[in-house]
């Protein structure tokens, strides 16, 4: 069975990502780990006080405890949407929130996590100024980010963001299995800028390899790539966001033309960050 890692802060950012961690489970078939963390006292000097273990103790006794008690609430949540059924556990960490992702994700195999975010300023702060860009880069599994904006509704236009390499075919192959299971439809876009060596033939051969799959290939002339992806989930009605990780530089040259412009661009819709392997 493949598992969903969600973590919780007991918000109502969090709460609103839940339902589509939920959708997930059901259409891939998977369990929810539910995972919380929690941040230690900082200690002044050098010594640590013969009590630190009891402090500790208490502190975790404390936030399993409001753990257990939030547990219901989102069962509640399952029920009230058809999917009392989805499978549940939950996990208690302390410390760093990412550091404690990257051990569960390696323990229990996880497949995918679902985390809410607060919504982003800007692409270039999506990707690398929070929390949930920190996850992004830094898991090797894939994460759907769900901004609090974005309200559930059933996925039927999913936008993959592709640069024509066989890493993205490999990726969009991944993305075609899951839309399948949703019943979407996956439209591929290439913002091809002026000094692109990417050629029609390439594209057109690229194309036919896909030729079964429920997916339709947009190539857009622009040097802008943020301004035409947002006009593009505009203008394309795209209920999630698609693209493949890669180092921060690599996103840093791709959206940042400069790093003092200062037009913002806010994603409203759920973002799927997929890694060359995963899903």
């Amino acid at each position: 069975m493949k598992r969903i890692l969600f973590p919780t802060d007991f918000s109502e950012i969090a709460d609103n990502a839940f339902l589509y961690a939920l959708k997930m489970a059901d259409s891939l078939e998977a369990e929810i780990i539910l995972l919380h963390t929690f941040d230690m006292p900082i200690i002044d000097g050098a010594e640590i006080p013969i009590n630190f273990k009891e402090m500790y103790d208490t502190l975790e006794i404390q936030q399993m405890s409001h753990f257990k008690d939030y547990i219901p609430h989102l069962k509640q949540i399952a029920e009230k949407n058809g999917m009392g059924h989805i499978q549940m556990s939950h996990l208690l960490k302390s410390g760093d929130l990412t550091y404690a992702m990257q051990d569960v994700v390696q323990e229990h195999n996880i497949n995918l996590v679902v985390m809410g975010t607060s919504g982003v300023s800007g692409w270039f702060d999506s990707l690398f100024g929070s929390q949930t860009g920190e996850a992004i880069t830094s898991l090797t599994a894939p994460v759907l980010s769900i901004p609090i904006e974005a309200k559930y509704k059933k996925i039927k236009t999913i936008a993959f963001t592709n640069l024509y390499r066989e890493k993205d075919f490999e990726a969009l192959q991944r993305l075609v299995e899951i839309a399948l299971k949703f019943g979407a439809t996956i439209k591929s876009l290439y913002v091809k800028k002026s000094f692109t060596s990417l050629s029609d033939e390439d594209i057109k051969a690229w194309e036919e390899r896909c030729s079964a799959w429920p997916v339709q290939f947009f190539v857009i002339p622009h040097d802008d790539v943020k301004e035409t992806i947002q006009d593009f989930i505009n203008n394309q009605h795209i209920d999630l966001l698609t693209m493949l990780t890669e180092k921060r530089g690599f996103w840093e040259d791709l959206f940042t033309s400069s790093l003092t412009q200062k037009i913002s661009y806010k994603i409203e819709i759920p973002m799927l960050a997929l890694h060359e392997n995963g899903l």
